[in-house]
């Protein structure tokens, strides 16, 4: 909950002969001082804007927020309107003059706004009094988040100052901005999961009935139970006790001596230099041994940070001037990081962390503090408020259940590897200052919740859900060597969908017949730049080989929508699904793209590989990705690369318009692959990651079950096989019907290939069959997820049903 400000902040008022310049310079730092002890955002902002009408001598002055999703703005604060428009009044952007700074990108003036030809009334604000009107765009990361409105009564031209001052006070605005969209985010999304907490509570209760019945004798005092939340991270839940990852050393905890002389002081720091450099190059090259998708050059440029003249430089000055070689390294390591933080791009911010982690190794060699790796005799979840990824690879993974985080991301290394390795994570926690060493913690990855010190009837509940699922899952590991056929016969082929080398280990523990899709992008999206092809060379090779002769389907770069690398400068779009994604960047960026068309087919070399394009909306652009394959293949030959010249070319079906056209597409290609998750979105014009409609994305629909029976039908009519690859083949409950349709090729996250291997050789071919017939004479959702699952009981498989769905 935010809190109001407890103590006004002090506002300096501009003496008469600092009108002008001074008086511009003064706004901001008053400004400045209203953002840096803000604890209540809206009321900061209501303050900002009575501060500029009041410095600038405006009778209004208005702030909007712009939601991108909705591309709608809304009334946040303002001085001068009607205090009861603030959250009422909300318009589109090609609504009035502040809709129109958003589709312009830059300031709009009007003399005489009521004249102008897209000024819009709205009678809540009281504004059709005031005529002259400046409205600046606030921008935050290149991204629109907001106008600042400034009006006066009288009509009057606003000067060129006054238009650069204004948009120099949007500038802080806009991190406010995106602070308070990111706090009622948080607030949603706490609501959103307190309905999957629903059934584990009514559990609790039943319990705690039930003992109360039974007369159960009063239990010990009990340590307080605490449940803290954020974001999941990684799927699964593990029981453990907590175990806080806390620095060898820290400066806070260094003694203070007296240096001795500054020569010793610096080669005492050059030698713990010389340390840390080393150990970064063995943590290289671990990355590249188990990781190699991940970036390890990050332990590069830590390597570079901590070779570069200016900061040795400025680290033997503090030792030149009297202070150990510990107090200087603190010095330089404060400022840079506070350099860094200040910095308004967030991929340079990010910077800062490196400079810390390497502030900390330096320190630990300076006061010989080895390093060493991290291993545990019972299980764990490891508590933390920000992991490296050096911290990540000394950690022994055998007794870790669960990563507990502070800050990071979903996407962060962190993140990426807990879900290759699959540990439960969830990350961006607060109150993690309520976790003390050893205590008892349960970590649900699926909910984002953590529970400390949990009591007995959750711990109960959840070990047995624990015991439940192993269970299951050794019933399930017995399956592992038999094929995935029906009982009449009919061998279905199940592939894994990996993104990272680690992830074909756990294809290969639950049985994968091949590899059916393996993304590259995210090789991409954890380097600082576009890999070059020997790099990608490396790489697709290394997964060549450990697929150990599986069939492995390479997906080019589905950049785009929501993962774009920071190194792309991709400004936001208004509907980045429908925008400049996926194959659409590659046929533009065609050195990039023939680098790894190169790289793949050098990789072909070595097993059996296929290439795959994503998204593909028509037959101009699948025919210049051929043409692209065919200048590769000359290239290769002409340099002497060995490849596999029949090399297999597929694309997917991820858009209405190539289901409408596999028969125009099907004498291109070798293959097609269904990718369910963008068709069935496109098909219904839903968003999934929008909550508010999310529960419209519905693979059952009727519409989806038809594109999905047209694709298969008319792909088998042209002789070409086709797979499906998207989250749909991995659900249960549509396994019989795409049987039933003629599919027999489904990849999936690996996790969930014994489940629809178990069901597939429990049904009959004539079974799925009729389902999937029946299925497609249903109209709505309802009445065929009825249908799907009085079969599932009929074949007694409905608890796969329960226990993954």
């Amino acid at each position: 909950m935010e809190r109001a400000l407890t103590e006004p902040v002090r506002v300096r008022r501009p003496a008469a002969r600092t009108r002008g310049r001074g008086r511009g310079l003064l706004l901001l730092e008053n400004i400045g001082a209203l953002i840096g002890q803000s604890e209540d955002i809206s009321a900061t902002l209501a303050r900002i804007v009575s501060l500029v009408a009041d410095h600038l001598d405006m009778e209004v002055c208005s702030l909007y927020r712009f939601e991108s999703e909705t591309s709608r703005l809304t009334l946040l604060a303002t001085k001068g309107l009607d205090p009861a428009s603030v959250g009422t009044v909300s318009m589109g952007v090609d609504e009035g003059l502040t809709g129109f700074v958003i589709q312009k990108g830059e300031p709009v003036m009007a003399i005489d706004a009521l004249a102008h030809p897209r000024y819009k009334y709205f009678p809540e604000t009281g504004e059709e009094r005031y005529h002259s009107f400046l409205g600046v765009p606030i921008v935050d990361n290149r991204a629109a988040v907001g106008v600042m409105v400034v009006q006066t009564s009288r009509r009057r031209r606003f000067t060129r100052d006054e238009v650069r001052l204004l948009k120099a006070v949007a500038v802080p605005i806009g991190g406010l901005l995106t602070q308070l969209r990111l706090l009622q985010s948080l607030e949603s999304k706490e609501e959103e999961r307190r309905g999957y907490q629903e059934r584990l509570l009514e559990a609790v209760k039943r319990l705690q009935a039930y003992e109360r019945q039974q007369g159960s004798a009063r239990r010990p005092a009990q340590v307080t139970a605490v449940r803290l939340t954020g974001w999941p991270a990684s799927p699964g839940f593990g029981i453990g006790r907590a175990h806080l990852l806390t620095p060898a050393v820290s400066f806070a905890s260094v003694p203070r001596r007296r240096p001795r002389t500054p020569r010793r002081e610096a080669l005492r720091f050059e030698a713990a230099v010389k340390r840390s450099v080393e150990e970064l190059q063995r943590l290289k090259r671990r990355v590249q041994t188990s990781f190699p998708e991940i970036d390890a050059g990050v332990f590069e440029a830590q390597q570079l940070m901590l070779l570069d003249d200016d900061f040795l430089g400025r680290v033997k000055a503090r030792i030149g001037a009297g202070v150990t070689a510990e107090v200087a390294l603190e010095s330089v390591i404060t400022q840079m990081v506070e350099q860094f933080n200040a910095l308004h791009d967030p991929y340079l911010q990010e910077r800062a962390f490196d400079i810390k982690d390497i502030g900390q190794r330096v320190l630990r060699n300076l006061l010989g503090v080895a390093e060493r790796d991290r291993s545990f005799a019972t299980a764990v979840v490891l508590v933390a408020p920000e992991l490296s990824l050096s911290d990540i690879l000394l950690i022994d993974h055998d007794q870790l259940k669960g990563i507990v985080m502070a800050s990071g991301g979903v996407t962060s290394h962190a993140s990426i590897l807990a879900k290759s390795l699959e540990i439960p994570a969830v990350v961006g926690v607060e109150r993690l200052d309520e976790i003390r060493e050893g205590e008892h913690l349960i970590i649900d990855g699926n909910a984002g919740t953590v529970y400390v010190n949990p009591s007995p009837e959750v711990l109960r509940e959840y070990d047995r859900l624990r015991d439940e699922y192993r269970a299951f899952s050794r019933e399930l590991d017995s399956l592992r060597a038999l094929p995935a056929v029906t009982r009449d016969g009919c061998r279905v082929l199940l592939g894994a969908n990996i993104g990272l080398l680690g992830d074909l280990a756990v294809a290969h523990r639950h049985g994968a017949d091949q590899v059916g899709l393996y993304r590259t992008e995210i090789a991409f999206l954890s380097h600082r730049d576009f890999l070059t092809e020997g790099e990608q060379v490396q790489l697709y090779e290394r997964v060549v080989q450990e697929a150990r002769g599986l069939p492995l389907t390479i997906r080019t770069l589905d950049l785009g929508a929501d993962k774009y690398p920071p190194y792309l400068h991709q400004p936001q779009e208004a509907n980045p699904f429908l925008g400049w994604r996926s194959i659409r960047i590659s046929l533009e960026m065609t050195n990039v793209f023939k680098d790894q068309l190169r790289a793949i087919m050098r990789a072909s070399a070595l097993g059996p590989v296929r290439i795959m394009f994503p998204m593909i909306s028509s037959l101009e652009e699948l025919r210049r990705c051929k043409d692209l394959i065919a200048e590769a293949r000359e290239e290769l030959r002409r340099d002497g690369y060995a490849f596999d010249p029949a090399m297999p070319i597929g694309m997917m079906v991820e858009v209405p318009s190539a289901v409408q056209l596999v028969d125009q597409f099907a004498p291109e290609v070798d293959f097609f692959s269904i990718g369910t998750n963008d068709l069935i979105q496109y098909l219904l014009a839903v968003d999934r990651n929008n909550r508010k409609v999310a529960s419209l994305y519905e693979p059952l629909h009727p519409a989806v079950l038809r594109a999905v029976a047209a694709t298969v039908r008319c792909a088998a009519q042209m002789g070409k096989p086709v797979s499906l690859c998207g989250e749909m083949a991995a659900d249960p409950v549509c396994t019989l019907i795409l049987i039933g349709m003629g599919l027999r090729d489904l990849s999936m996250s690996p996790f969930f290939i014994p489940v629809i291997k178990r069901l597939i050789r429990a049904a009959d071919l004539a079974t799925a069959e009729r389902l999937a017939d029946d299925v497609q004479r249903l109209t709505t959702v309802k009445e065929v997820k009825g249908r799907v699952f009085e079969q599932m009981r009929a074949l007694g498989v409905i608890d796969l049903m329960e226990t993954y769905h």
